[in-house]
């Protein structure tokens, strides 16, 4: 059996081998869920970014190169994101990566480098880059590029984290994630770039809403049901609050959405 399962697994690497070189644009085909190959870490990258044309001067669709060679295969755009949602993480070499955004020239799809980030991930270990109108930013924390600590959770449970990714909201930045089946807050007082630990929630089929609110008040920013987006026992999520502030209609205004990360 182990032999049979070494055989599979050397062929697999020779085929990929040579799909990829037959074309340097053809997208990576490494895609990881939850397996683990030798040496590899793990990322998803997450569009997110509503004023990036005015940010970057560039079209907000965009490709991804990972140490030179392209990630995705059609564009990244708003509210968009890579690996899908069926295949949750790419798995990429561990160690020095730059990741570089660009936009399609008329002959190669890297011709408009936008941004170029230098990163080193370590292998066995889960990463996001979700982009924001501050992905000019140094830091990593504006970017926001950040390490996905989620754990296998109890049979009654889900784990969630939330990410606050409109920084640039100026009346009342700090916001409550309010929960109407507990009718209390999931999480509290949470800053513009804050990305929060994965934290253990109560499952259950009863549907809930899900509503942002400026901190310590009623004041209702942004709402989500999980009647259309159900979620699952022993999975971890990303609930994100993304969008323009000032906007409430898709497809850029402001709203809550989630993504799965186990």
């Amino acid at each position: 059996m182990k032999k049979n399962i070494s055989l599979i697994l050397i062929l697999a690497a020779s085929i990929s081998g040579l799909l990829w070189s037959c074309s340097k644009t053809t997208p990576l085909v490494n895609i990881a869920v939850s397996s683990n190959p030798t040496g590899s870490a793990f990322i998803k990258i997450v569009h997110f970014s509503p004023a990036f044309r005015l940010a970057t001067s560039n079209s907000d669709s965009l490709n991804i190169f990972l140490n030179g060679s392209k990630l995705n295969g059609s564009f990244l755009t708003f509210g968009s994101l890579f690996p899908s949602t069926t295949n949750l993480y790419a798995a990429i070499p561990a160690g020095a990566a730059t990741i570089k955004l660009s936009t399609a020239g008329v002959l190669t799809p890297d011709s408009i480098a936008v941004v170029s980030l230098s990163k080193t991930v370590e292998a066995g270990k889960y990463y996001s880059l979700i982009i924001t109108d501050s992905i000019l930013n140094s830091s990593s924390s504006k970017q926001i590029f950040t390490q996905d600590n989620f754990v296998l959770s109890d049979t009654n449970t889900f784990t969630m984290r939330f990410v606050h990714a409109i920084l640039n909201d100026s009346a009342g930045k700090n916001v409550d994630i309010y929960s109407t089946r507990r009718a209390g807050n999931m999480f509290s007082n949470i800053s513009p770039g804050t990305v929060t630990d994965f934290n253990a929630q109560p499952y259950n089929f009863i549907t809930d809403t899900i509503i942002v609110r400026r901190t310590g008040s009623n004041f209702e920013l942004a709402r989500f049901t999980t009647a259309a987006n159900p979620l699952a026992r022993q999975r971890a999520y990303t609930l994100i609050y993304k969008g323009t502030p000032s906007v409430t209609t898709a497809p850029k205004g402001r709203a809550l959405a989630t993504f799965a990360n186990q």
